[in-house]
């Protein structure tokens, strides 16, 4: 049987790759996103959740950085409604 794994080990692993990971597009790419979340290992619902997490903290920092924060919002945004989407299936 395999463990469940812990929340905070799994906001560090997805966080240490998606700061690895390839620049976010600025405009929304739904293919870009999937590739995203396949190559950086997020698969669970506990992982998306996570990875808005991260998300958000970036977006923090990017404000307080005086950055743009269009390209995290955008995926953001996107990843949001996949989760949204997600929970409506197994609703059904």
């Amino acid at each position: 049987m395999n463990p469940v794994p812990d929340r905070n080990q799994r906001k560090y692993e997805i966080g240490t790759a998606f700061r690895r990971a390839a620049h976010l597009p600025s405009e929304a790419d739904p293919q870009i996103y999937k590739a995203l979340l396949k190559e950086i290992g997020v698969a669970t619902d506990m992982d998306m959740g996570v990875l808005c997490s991260i998300l958000q903290d970036a977006i923090m920092t990017a404000v307080r950085e005086e950055r743009p924060t269009t390209p995290l919002h955008t995926f953001l945004d996107w990843l949001s409604m996949e989760q949204l989407h997600r929970e409506y299936e197994d609703v059904d």
